[in-house]
């Protein structure tokens, strides 16, 4: 037996809720996850019972399952990898535990598949430093990876080798579409540039906006619709007194529709509204103390914009 699969015995064993593999039954209720303080904490859809789930301040990207019994998150960065490490929670609260594979050094930004039997994210491998004139720079390979959290098996969609680590990612924020067969990721996420791609399981582009490749407009965080015909995303602001503004992509037009002035968009209670984060004005003339804040829109016509939570980001729902 792997370390993957030891992993994820202790987890079965410590909470007994998942049947890796299987369709997830629909939720009892809706939930959302979220980061505040570098912790993750979950609450209902319109920011009511918000609860602490971990304490270690410097945990982010939370994903919800789709029965919503565990949310996954990334944690840390290895001093000798630069890199973070995936781990699950239980959403009512309980043991953390840690995913490890042999063949991964580093992984960050997990999503589950729609059975919730596996998850996407971002692996790091083949970590190597080398002398480039006398200074020591770190080179490794990152992937875009399926781990099947029933046998442990570890398949890499697209890789990327010997990615100069401190030039940032090349992939980031992979997601899965509802039929499992397709992936959204964000191309980059080091500089503020580069839209997002939607490839099949064999690795194979099938589309990618804006479509135009010499638009270098950011499109990040693309999260796929109830019926995988739309990209919910999000385009940060690229100067300075500008707002990050929220999207709708469809894919069969390729064309955008704005919905509101935000970011890190995802969708709650099974599509019918979205919760983003929005930032004040003092994020220009105050960045030290300025703090995201979360708010709500429901997707119905007239529908207009509400605060939810206060001091909170990366929004996470199902």
């Amino acid at each position: 037996m792997n370390p993957w699969s030891k992993v994820v015995l202790g987890i079965l064993a410590v909470a007994g809720l998942l049947t890796w593999g299987r369709a997830a039954p629909a939720a009892a209720t809706s939930k959302l996850a979220f980061v505040r303080g570098g912790n993750i904490w979950v609450a209902n859809p319109d920011g009511s019972g918000a609860r602490q789930l971990t304490y270690s301040y410097r945990d982010q990207g939370p994903a919800l399952s789709p029965d919503g019994k565990w949310v996954a998150f990334y944690s840390g960065v290895e001093e000798d990898t630069g890199y973070g490490q995936v781990f699950m929670i239980p959403s009512q609260g309980g043991v953390v535990q840690q995913f490890r594979h042999p063949d991964l050094q580093g992984a960050e930004h997990p999503a589950f598949s729609p059975d919730g039997g596996s998850l996407v994210l971002v692996g790091l491998s083949h970590l190597q430093v080398k002398d480039r004139g006398g200074a020591e720079q770190a080179f490794a390979t990152m992937s875009i990876c399926i781990a099947d959290l029933k046998t442990g098996n570890l398949r890499r969609i697209i890789s990327n080798p010997n990615t100069k680590l401190d030039k940032g990612y090349v992939y980031e924020a992979p997601a899965f579409a509802p039929d499992g067969g397709r992936i959204a990721y964000q191309k980059s996420g080091s500089d503020v540039s580069g839209g997002f791609v939607v490839i099949n399981l064999k690795g194979k582009p099938v589309f990618r906006f804006p479509r135009n490749r010499r638009d270098a407009t950011p499109y990040w965080r693309p999260q796929f619709s109830r019926d995988g015909g739309q990209i919910l995303c999000f385009s940060p602001a690229t100067a300075e007194g500008e707002m990050d503004l929220v999207y709708l992509v469809d894919l069969e037009r390729g064309r955008k529709t704005k919905l509101t002035e935000g970011s890190n968009p995802c969708f709650v209670e099974r599509g019918k509204a979205i919760v983003f984060e929005r930032w004040p004005r003092e994020r220009w003339t105050s960045p030290a103390t300025a703090k995201p804040d979360l708010w709500r829109l429901e997707l119905a016509a007239g529908a207009r914009p509400r605060k939810i939570l206060a001091d909170a980001s990366q929004p996470a729902g199902q």
